[in-house]
């Protein structure tokens, strides 16, 4: 049984992803397991910046939710791929930021380390082909994605990030708006991060 008080978290957070324009009007989607296995999950067609309680569907690891409730966003597969994938996984959020989201319509992907934040807060980022939304193909692809990267971008699609709770996700989508934003107004000139300055910033993080 759901309580009240997730149900206020999960729509606290959802307009923190608009409030930090991760999203637009029915753009993106949010989902939070609980600790009974239960997945809180934006309603279709709900706009993140200004939903409440009553577009908060809830569904169980197999998709399933209870008639009279609201209809789980239809991206539902991507998310519980992701959570089947990673158990250490709580929250997920699937995004389309203005500036990650015209990297994702490139023929061809960047190197997204140009600032500190990518290797440390999100590590390696996997680019996926343009697979058909909503769909298993998606989510399949999603989730074998999720088991080694800290981000995916879908192409001409969006963005999808995940980790143990609300305020991990929204970071790290807000870290990897800023790199792209930094890649799209730097140009050709844009200087990065070099292999070994990755792996000395990775060491930084563990020994902190």
């Amino acid at each position: 049984m759901m309580e009240s008080n997730q149900f206020s978290e999960f729509v606290f957070w959802a307009r923190e992803a608009g409030r930090y324009g991760l999203v637009k009007c029915s753009s993106g989607n949010l989902s939070q397991r609980s600790a009974d296995q239960q997945v809180l999950i934006s309603a279709s067609g709900s706009w993140l910046p200004v939903i409440d309680a009553a577009e908060v569907a809830v569904m169980d690891a197999g998709g399933e939710y209870a008639a009279g409730q609201p209809k789980p966003s239809g991206e539902y597969r991507l998310h519980l791929g992701i959570l089947k994938a990673r158990k250490e996984v709580n929250t997920v959020l699937h995004f389309q930021s203005p500036y990650a989201t015209a990297l994702a319509c490139r023929k061809t992907p960047p190197d997204y380390n140009v600032i500190i934040e990518i290797p440390i807060y999100i590590g390696k980022i996997v680019t996926l082909p343009f697979i058909q939304p909503g769909s298993p193909e998606l989510a399949e692809a999603v989730a074998r994605a999720a088991e080694t990267a800290g981000l995916i971008q879908m192409s001409n699609h969006g963005q999808v990030v995940y980790g143990r709770d609300y305020k991990e996700v929204i970071q790290k989508a807000v870290f990897f708006e800023l790199a792209c934003s930094v890649i799209v107004n730097a140009g050709v000139d844009v200087q990065y991060l070099s292999v070994e300055e990755q792996l000395k910033l990775s060491a930084y993080l563990k020994s902190r």
